[in-house]
């Protein structure tokens, strides 16, 4: 299994971002929202919305969902905390920047 974590996953994310529709990305890949159908016009009804909505809420493919974002919340909240991979990386910049 692929940790999503990981500075490659994050790469590779990145450049498919570039790449794909957001949705794609999204809903098959990062598995962090639910598919909404669209009408030609690529309009979504309201119906089709309630019935994402509730399917967020009261299912279990919701429920992997929330549990799938709250994962990455608190990844990204210990980049950012002291001694975070996001917090070293910035300050190797900044030293980098002094360097020259």
């Amino acid at each position: 299994m692929t940790d999503i974590f990981s500075d490659e996953y994050s790469t590779a994310i990145h450049l498919k971002w570039i790449q794909k529709e957001p949705r794609v990305l999204l809903v098959d890949e990062m598995k962090v929202a639910l598919a909404l159908e669209q009408s030609e016009s690529r309009f979504v009804s309201a119906d089709e919305l309630e019935k994402r909505v509730r399917e967020l809420m009261d299912s279990v493919s919701g429920e992997r969902v929330r549990e799938r974002v709250r994962a990455m919340r608190d990844c990204a909240k210990a980049a950012r905390g002291d001694g975070g991979s996001s917090r070293v990386a910035l300050a190797k910049l900044v030293e980098s920047w002094k360097d020259d």
